[in-house]
């Protein structure tokens, strides 16, 4: 028995046969004589157009099995496809080095490839795994090979191993019926990632020489999305500790899944909202599948990822649309560009800056980019008229941002009420409350906006000066320290004071070890990943507001965010137990003393 660690790219416990995926095709430099290059143009030209009818009739197929998860990322595909960067130096390589097609289309991909992966965000980083798909597929078409088809033969309940997965390959996998995946390299953000997530495939990725170990056919693998970890060739017992924990886990999802028409309701009747935060589309559907009640949150920046162009705003509208159509009437907070700093797409191009994380990001970089705010503004303005959204602001620090950005709102009312586009000009305009200038003005911040959402990732990080991705000082970002229950209870309650709705949309939210205390600091609209909301529900339903009220009070008496720490964890795994192990607050501090230790 083997066990290797990875990163738990998407939930779950999966027990099967390895089934091992093909590896990339290897391309030999091929050189071509002057004459030959105008009909090896022709031959990369032709392939062009049959990729992308292969493409359009995947794009057609999934629309039919109602699967919209995957219609963006393959129209993603399809745009890089035409993209100059690809079609351009291609031909040029082909024209003025001589190169076969095959080798010249390497060369670009390559290139293209090794532009994403020197971005210093793991985020951007993941996005070269949508540059290495479509480059298999366009190298498979030239070479007159076969369509590839991962999964296809592969034993029912069987796990997917290999050195990567590109962003459509989870589909062909659940397809084919096999129950899980591990790669060699990959992330959590990557867009097989999200995918994997949005199907329920438990997912390991980034485990270094794991296919190395692969006999097909000869092996079991676990793998254990959550914590991240894959055992090759499990003994009888671990086997059947895993199996175990599976037939838990699925009988505990299926019970939460089965409460999602329930409402956030605690014990003593005080309604609670439940909202999911979404990297995407693909990821919506699950959202409602966990009992969102909204979207909390949702990320825009996907868009401009795979992509060398800026999107359309006709494509932003499209992207918009369905969202708002999937919700079916249930609101949706779309928050405008988080990008800048060392978050950047190869589509924008700006120095990064002495310390990326204090610098032009966010709703800094949009400033700096008029032509890419106004676009998005306008896109959003045309969805609002199809369905209820909200537009949110990240990272504003104070009143003149604000005042800034709304000012351009009303701009772009303006011009659509002009050119007579349907729009609604009365769309709700809200803050970020992520920076601790904009924590301490939420009175004047109220006389600007329509709502508040705290980001806590951030706010925790800026309130300690602490970068949260430092190893060297991830010690000092603790969210039960007591700078930063007093932040909450400051923000909460003056929102409250000039009647403006307050959410918290950061892992706070998600974390139900966490839950009695903001609720006790008077939160009552929570936004997390998908999967967390059923859990959450749980603690809130089983709960009694003046127990979590009585829990903050005494966290907000103490001095250091160990004696916090103490407290609460002392008093949650107390009443709750094994419905909030895992999660981070929990796996944290396991060595927190029982209720009764601490007078709980």
């Amino acid at each position: 028995m083997e066990r290797f660690k990875g990163v738990g790219a998407s939930q779950g416990i999966a027990i099967g046969p390895a089934y091992a995926l093909d590896v990339g095709i290897v391309v030999r430099e091929r050189r071509i004589s002057g004459h030959e290059v105008d009909s090896e143009i022709a031959r990369f030209e032709r392939a062009l157009v049959a990729v992308d009818g292969q493409l359009e009739r995947l794009q057609q197929h999934l629309t039919e099995l109602n699967r919209h998860e995957g219609h963006d990322l393959v129209e993603a595909h399809r745009l890089m496809l035409k993209s100059p960067e690809l079609v351009e130096e291609t031909r040029r390589l082909i024209r003025e080095e001589c190169l076969g097609a095959e080798w010249a289309v390497r060369r670009t991909l390559d290139d293209i490839h090794a532009a994403f992966a020197g971005l210093e965000d793991a985020y951007f980083r993941s996005r070269s795994t949508d540059v290495d798909a479509l480059g298999e597929r366009l190298l498979r078409t030239l070479l007159a090979m076969p369509e590839r088809r991962p999964g296809e033969g592969a034993p029912t309940g069987a796990i997917a191993v290999g050195t990567e997965v590109s962003p459509l390959d989870p589909f062909q996998l659940k397809r084919a019926g096999l129950i899980g995946i591990a790669t060699d390299s990959g992330g959590k953000t990557s867009h097989a990632a999200i995918v994997a997530r949005a199907l329920g495939l438990p997912y390991v990725a980034g485990v270094r020489h794991l296919t190395g170990r692969i006999r097909p056919g000869g092996n079991t693998v676990i793998v254990d999305g959550t914590h991240g970890e894959i055992i090759l060739d499990p003994d009888a017992a671990t086997r059947r500790s895993y199996e175990a924990q599976a037939e838990a886990e699925r009988a505990r999802v299926a019970g939460f899944i089965s409460t999602r028409s329930l409402a956030a309701v605690t014990a003593d009747g005080v309604r609670v909202h439940l909202a999911a935060n979404v990297e995407c589309f693909p990821e919506v559907t699950a959202a409602l599948d966990f009992g969102a009640e909204s979207l909390g949150l949702f990320r825009t920046e996907f868009l401009y990822l795979e992509r060398e162009d800026l999107p359309t705003e006709e494509e932003q509208y499209q992207d918009a649309v369905a969202v708002v159509t999937a919700l079916a009437g249930r609101p949706v907070n779309f928050r405008t560009l988080d990008l800048g700093g060392d978050k950047l797409p190869a589509s924008m191009k700006r120095p990064r800056g002495s310390n990326p994380a204090l610098g032009v990001r966010s709703i800094r970089f949009s400033f700096t980019r008029p032509d890419i705010f106004r676009t998005q503004l306008r896109a959003l303005y045309r969805a609002s008229a199809v369905g209820p959204i909200r537009i949110l602001f990240p990272l504003i620090s104070g009143v003149t941002e604000l005042a800034r950005a709304r000012a351009l709102c009303h701009e772009v009312c303006s011009e659509l009420a002009l050119q007579r586009q349907a729009h609604d000009p009365l769309t709700p305009v809200g803050a970020m409350i992520e920076t601790p200038s904009a924590a301490l003005t939420v009175d004047h911040l109220a006389r600007e906006c329509d709502f508040f959402s705290i980001g806590t990732n951030d706010m925790i990080q800026y309130t300690f000066a602490a970068d949260r991705e430092n190893q060297e000082v991830g010690h000092l970002y603790h969210p039960l320290h007591p700078a930063v229950l007093r932040l909450l209870k400051q923000i909460i309650d003056t929102a409250r004071s000039a009647n403006r709705p307050v959410s918290l949309c950061g892992d706070m939210a998600g974390d139900p070890g966490l839950t009695w205390v903001l609720l006790g600091l008077g939160l009552r609209d929570f936004s997390m990943t998908p999967r967390q909301i059923p859990v959450v529900k749980a603690v809130v339903r089983a709960s009694y507001l003046a127990e979590a009220e009585d829990l903050a009070a005494r966290a907000l008496a103490l001095g250091s965010e160990r004696e916090v720490e103490r407290l609460v964890l002392g008093v949650m795994v107390n009443r709750f137990g094994p419905e909030i192990e895992g999660f981070p607050i929990v796996a944290d501090a396991r060595d927190a003393p029982p209720a009764d230790a601490i007078g709980g």
